[in-house]
């Protein structure tokens, strides 16, 4: 579809071969309507909606952002923005969330775009596309819409292997964006510059890059015609086939173990309470699909865990499995597919991943608020009440006997290191529920799900970004600072390994102390790439054979050494902080934490916790190659 729609944008398909080509893919009829109307009318802006301007190349690029009610540009600094530069100078509607590296910028503009569900503005130098598209990689595995900006030489004296060229700065961006494009005419600034907000919003969402050379930012007397971005934004409602939703809801009545399956399309569609309702009017159990989202409350009775990085409770016994909005599950998400003798229907609105690989019975090309409503409506039609209770009552009473079981033994479980030192994971995870308002949006980059088990999580609660699906390190921190600034008005708290952390991401403490961003930072520090080491270990010959378990080696996981004083880094920012490993000095930091950032300022919870072997027991892995190139010299120099 993201082909298709960029283009009849590019106006490369005509009206009606972008329709046919829509119904092609299995879209209803009111669907095609809806989205070839939507995109029609956005393409023809009248120009009495616009307003005259003549300025610098900068200038009506901001102009036309502004008008796009953009507020905030994530981006970095280079001396080929300079016009950009004096354009923000002239003006104070618009304002730069400045990082000291791209791939944090990047992953700024990536947590706003998450936390706000609106289109992310960035801007960086165009030669640092390559440390742009670490995080970019990540943004595009979440479809997250972000309009990237860059800059360049000026672009009268192209092919020379000249300063900062090469021969294509756009095609190494192909594979992470919707659309790439260079403007190389003064005439088409404002108009790449609309199609590009566009483009990146456009369900299903995703980046796009934009570059602008030197001489076109700088260049005088550039007249336009700036336009409300409104009348180039497309509204798509997908409405699913009637016949799809009939059958699928008879399949769903006669089930006897159904399983349905959340992905982010159900949050970024504000769907999640429609889909509660929907499975609590079946008590069909819900399992998290693939996704950056937390899309149902995972503390529900009806929830089945992970079907993906896992495996949902009872999928073995499922007879039909219903995917709303989540990627299909197979062994290349680290899980099982649907069991074959389920009935497999998927509804997404990226209908082109549907059944590439598996065989789907019913497949609904549809947005999920609308998938999600008229199945809830069509249950209700096609069933009584009394039926539907009769249906759902004993499964509600079997998942909240499984819950309380499940709930007892995760307690008795974490007893006996409740109060060690280092802090257990379980400790940790609990005293931040205990402490977090209701509403804090919780940004996680971990590489284990225990908090996860502790946290009160869904969307109208405690709300879940993260871990972001593209799983490149290096993403956290920034995440969380364009969360706050997207949300400036919810706590926000930000889970990171310490490996994660010092994966390129300490210069991201320098924005949240420039821009007083208030978030709470908490490192769940066992100076270990734990799971990491777990993993290496399970793929090792020498750990897989007994005979030879006792050579195998830690040569990449152990971080002790040097200790990482993360506590004295957030103080050389200027923010404040605490090292903690032990429960009481945990609850005190966190009350001096939150305090903190009630002032308006960022905080830093330095939180030294247990290593886990791979079967989650603690342990202590602190051997490393003696390595020292000190040693090594002939010369003491």
């Amino acid at each position: 579809m993201r082909d298709l729609v960029k283009q009849f944008v590019d106006q490369r398909l005509s009206r009606r071969d972008f329709g046919a080509g829509l119904a092609a893919l299995g879209f209803s009829a009111a669907a095609v309507q809806s989205v070839v109307g939507s995109l029609a009318q956005a393409a023809e802006a009248g120009a009495a909606a616009g307003v005259r301007m003549e300025g610098t190349g900068s200038e009506v690029m901001l102009a036309t952002l502004q008008a796009g009610g953009v507020r905030n540009i994530f981006g970095t600094t280079a001396t080929g923005m300079s016009p950009f530069f004096d354009a923000l100078a002239l003006q104070s509607d618009t304002r730069m969330i400045l990082s000291i590296a791209e791939s944090q910028a990047t992953s700024m503009a990536h947590g706003y775009e998450l936390a706000s569900g609106e289109t992310a503005v960035l801007f960086v130098p165009g030669v640092a596309i390559p440390s742009t598209m670490n995080n970019l990689y990540n943004a595009w595995k979440d479809r997250s819409a972000i309009a990237v900006f860059s800059d360049g030489p000026s672009n009268e004296l192209p092919g020379r292997d000249a300063f900062q060229q090469m021969q294509d700065w756009l095609e190494p961006m192909g594979q992470f964006t919707k659309w790439v494009w260079q403007v190389d005419n003064t005439r088409q600034i404002a108009e790449m510059t609309r199609r590009a907000m566009k483009v990146a919003g456009t369900a299903p969402g995703g980046p796009v890059h934009v570059r602008f050379p030197l001489n076109i930012l700088g260049a005088p007397g550039v007249r336009t015609t700036i336009y409300p971005q409104d009348r180039f934004r497309v509204p798509v409602e997908m409405r699913p086939k009637p016949e799809l939703i009939e059958a699928t809801a008879r399949a769903l009545l006669e089930a006897e173990r159904p399983m349905l399956c959340a992905g982010a399309e159900v949050t970024r569609a504000g769907a999640n309470d429609a889909l509660v309702e929907l499975a609590e009017l079946l008590g069909a159990s819900v399992a998290q699909g693939f996704s950056v989202y937390g899309d149902f409350p995972f503390r529900h009775p009806l929830f089945a865990g992970y079907y993906g990085l896992g495996l949902p409770r009872g999928l073995g016994k499922t007879d039909v499995f219903l995917n709303l909005g989540a990627p299909a599950p197979d062994p290349g998400l680290f899980t099982a597919p649907v069991p074959r003798r389920a009935t497999n229907i998927h509804a997404r609105i990226e209908y082109e991943t549907i059944a590439n690989t598996y065989p789907t019975d019913i497949a609904i090309a549809a947005g999920m608020g609308e998938t999600i409503s008229e199945l809830t409506e069509a249950l209700k039609s096609m069933a009584t009440a009394s039926r539907l209770r009769k249906l759902a009552a004993p499964r509600l009473e079997a998942a909240r006997a499984e819950q309380k079981k499940a709930d007892d033994k995760r307690l008795a479980d974490s007893r006996e290191y409740w109060n060690a030192s280092p802090l257990s994971w379980e400790r940790l995870s609990y005293e931040l529920e205990e402490a977090l308002e209701d509403d804090a949006i919780v940004i996680a980059e971990l590489d284990y799900r225990t908090p996860f088990k502790w946290m009160d999580l869904g969307s109208d609660r405690k709300w879940l970004i993260g871990q972001t699906t593209g799983f490149a390190l290096g993403w956290g921190l920034g995440a969380a600072m364009g969360a706050k600034v997207a949300q400036p008005d919810r706590q926000v708290v930000c889970l990171v390994g310490d490996g994660a952390l010092l994966f390129g991401q300490i210069e991201a403490l320098w924005t949240a102390s420039r821009y007083d961003i208030p978030t709470l930072i908490v490192v769940f520090n066992n100076r270990s790439y734990d799971n990491e080491r777990n993993r290496i270990q399970d793929r090792s010959p020498l750990m897989r054979n007994q005979e030879t378990r006792d050579l195998w080696k830690d040569i990449t996981c152990w971080l002790g050494d040097p200790v990482v004083d993360f506590a004295g880094l957030a103080s050389s920012f200027g923010i404040e902080a605490a090292t903690v490993s032990t429960p009481d000095e945990l609850r005190r930091a966190l009350d001096r934490g939150l305090g903190v950032m009630r002032e308006g300022r960022p905080f830093v919870l330095d939180a030294v916790i247990t290593q886990l072997d791979r079967k989650g027991r603690r342990t202590e892995q602190t051997w490393f190659p003696d390595i020292s190139i000190a040693a090594e010299r002939s010369r003491k120099v």
